[in-house]
């Protein structure tokens, strides 16, 4: 009889560890593959409308930030989204979301982080860049070495941070078959399961995610905007996006 009760309790340990495992297992899933992500847009520009209209689109709860949540164009933009968008203060949608993008001036970024509250455990993606011309060609105003994602992560030090979206036009994520083949969206962030998801949302878009590595990447993908940006100001009428294969060392 106690050696009954011993198996009996083995095998209700053993259930519930299964469960535990289980629950554990689709809560990552749902995490990695952004099932029913709540996004907050911070700005209502060309790049925030058309990411959130496309994620919406895509089964997403999209949240726009703005400045002025009751104005006409924003309360069009709500229209245009559909699927159930709405639009509050910057906070407030801070407030409500589990990721954040912020496409919004880099000069502001320090007055948006700081109005948006705590960010502790949110996921915040930067596709912000910053340029000047010098002799008619895109250069960075300041040392490029100290990117934009890393000042974000500093101002928002409980946060996790992730670069991406920066590196092509508003217009190429709003119909990629402008490029006539695959682009890829290359994302810097330190957090695996944070960059996996970013994933996920890059892939709704109809383009490739790339991890390129730790946030202090961000630098060289900030670069890379500049240069095409480069490109196009030397060559008027044209433009490249970034296409990166992976292949054997």
């Amino acid at each position: 009889m106690k050696r009954l009760r011993q198996l009996s309790l083995l095998v209700l340990l053993a259930a519930g560890l299964g469960l535990l495992l289980v629950n554990s297992a689709a809560r990552l899933a749902a995490q990695t593959q952004g099932a029913g992500e709540t996004i907050a847009i911070i700005g209502t520009g060309n790049v925030g409308a058309t990411l959130g209209k496309i994620w919406a689109e895509a089964g997403h709860t999209i949240i726009y930030g703005s400045r002025t949540p009751d104005s006409s164009r924003v309360q069009n933009l709500l229209i245009e989204t559909g699927n159930a968008a709405t639009a509050t203060s910057q906070a407030a949608a801070a407030q409500q979301a589990e990721i954040l993008l912020i496409p919004v001036p880099p000069t502001a970024i320090p007055e948006v982080i700081a109005a948006l509250g705590d960010l502790t455990g949110k996921l915040v993606i930067d596709p912000t860049n910053y340029w000047e011309f010098e002799g008619g060609y895109p250069i960075s105003p300041r040392d490029p070495r100290a990117s934009l994602a890393e000042e974000v992560q500093a101002l928002a030090p409980g946060a996790t941070v992730v670069k991406a979206f920066n590196t092509l036009n508003y217009t190429v994520m709003e119909d990629p078959s402008r490029s006539a083949g695959p682009v890829t969206v290359p994302i810097a962030g330190n957090d695996v399961l944070a960059k996996q998801r970013v994933a996920r949302l890059v892939k709704d878009v109809g383009l490739q995610p790339l991890d390129v590595g730790p946030l202090q990447a961000a630098e060289y993908l900030e670069e890379m905007l500049r240069l095409s940006l480069g490109f196009r100001e030397l060559n008027p009428g044209v433009a490249f996006d970034y296409y990166l294969r992976v292949r054997q060392n």
